[in-house]
């Protein structure tokens, strides 16, 4: 790491949140704030004057979408690094912050340590989502992944033990056909073998 400190502007309109983030992070040695913002109009004129290193955005803000908000920084300002500190931890939010740009997640109910992380992760250039976060994005992948109707036949075979030639057998297709059907199966679930895709498939009562 470069000798100088993070530079961080933090935007989120409760005033004790800014302020206690603002102590945590300049208490780190790695990062401090040199500015906070109760709105994102605030933030968006500063913007255009100054860009800091790492902009941290709480989504819930009452003069607008802190989506629409990261998604316009991103565009207009890509030195920028932008970081959701947030209390929604749902799968659909989650997603729309990484779609549209923003370079790390993390919940307001993380440990400083993962904040701190973050701010240094995504100025290294690298993304950034606390392990929590990480939790639900997999799941949330894993509800959302559609089968066909002979996907779920080979998977519900495959739990049961069946081999390829066995399953070729019972729906009348090539053993080629169903080992093509179970990595693509390994792949849909993000899995390495059969293993993990049976306790996957059972965990989430697929079958």
């Amino acid at each position: 790491m470069k000798n100088y400190l993070i530079d961080v502007y933090i935007v989120d309109d409760h005033q004790m949140v800014c302020e206690g983030l603002t102590e945590l992070i300049n208490n780190s040695g790695k990062a401090h704030v040199s500015r906070s913002f109760n709105t994102l109009e605030a933030c968006k004129q500063a913007l255009q004057d100054r860009r800091p290193d790492v902009l941290l955005l709480d989504l819930s803000m009452p003069d607008g979408d802190g989506v629409a908000f990261c998604r316009l920084v991103v565009s207009e300002y890509p030195i920028v690094r932008v970081v959701a500190v947030t209390i929604h931890d749902e799968y659909s939010m989650i997603q729309r912050m990484m779609e549209c740009g923003a370079h790390g997640y993390v919940l307001k109910s993380s440990p400083v340590e993962e904040l701190i992380e973050a701010i240094v992760s995504v100025w290294q250039k690298q993304q950034y989502v606390s392990p929590h976060v990480e939790a639900i994005l997999q799941k949330g992948k894993i509800n959302s992944v559609v089968l066909t109707d002979v996907e779920k036949n080979i998977l519900r075979l495959i739990c049961d033990g069946m081999t390829n030639p066995e399953i070729a057998a019972q729906l009348h297709l090539s053993t080629e056909t169903v080992n093509w059907y179970r990595k693509r199966l390994l792949a849909k679930f993000n899995v390495k073998n059969t293993v993990g895709l049976v306790r996957l498939a059972l965990e989430k009562k697929l079958v």
